[in-house]
């Protein structure tokens, strides 16, 4: 998997910590996201907040890498904001110590009518079954392993983190956002199918601009 990372792509990249800048710290080293991003720029109203959120909003991200690039009168709407509208919806449902989701089908109904974006879930499905829709204002929020940030390491899983797939290049391979993605596999990561697929749970959410 190569690519290098950008954030001025079609779809803007988007960490689920709010800045690309704390994906690393926050992941390899274990440190507090609040060093490297004004949180508050999000609309958390604390810190601990914040912390709570950023950890399971990766769906999200995507979704405000969507939105940034296909509503562009919605593209300042603060994370905050946004996950206060899932949580509305039950899309997203807090708990104590963690935070179940993304609910697929209520989240659809909800961006469908705040936001006018439709879309449709698929399961039980492999990359080759919707990579070829992938473009012409159709992206994909896909269920993979959080373990795709290291590619070259063996996953012990699939599924449980979303990525915003928006692209295929010429060699058919599939271009996406991590919303935690590490270096080369966060912004604009590159992954040959046979890659992504061995991360990859068969489902996801199509989105159609």
């Amino acid at each position: 998997m190569t690519g290098a990372p950008s954030t001025t792509a079609v779809y803007p990249y988007e960490s689920q910590w709010g800045d690309l800048r704390c994906n690393e710290p926050v992941i390899v080293r274990g440190e507090r996201p609040g060093r490297f991003h004004d949180w508050a720029t999000d609309g958390y109203a604390t810190e601990e907040e914040y912390e709570y959120w950023a950890a399971h909003v990766c769906g999200l991200a995507g979704f405000r890498s969507v939105l940034r690039a296909w509503r562009p009168e919605a593209r300042v709407v603060p994370m905050r904001q946004l996950i206060a509208g899932a949580v509305e919806a039950g899309a997203l449902v807090p708990r104590d110590d963690t935070v179940d989701g993304l609910y697929y089908r209520p989240f659809l109904a909800w961006i469908a009518r705040d936001f006018g974006i439709d879309g449709d879930v698929f399961e039980h499905a492999r990359v080759a079954d919707w990579a070829p829709g992938i473009g012409d204002g159709a992206v994909v929020l896909a269920s993979v392993s959080p373990e795709i940030r290291w590619p070259d390491r063996p996953n012990h899983r699939r599924g449980g983190h979303l990525v915003l797939v928006h692209a295929r290049d010429a060699d058919g391979r599939l271009i996406f956002h991590n919303p935690s993605g590490i270096g080369r596999t966060a912004a604009g990561a590159v992954a040959e199918p046979a890659v992504f697929e061995r991360f990859h749970a068969g489902r996801g959410i199509r989105l159609r601009r």
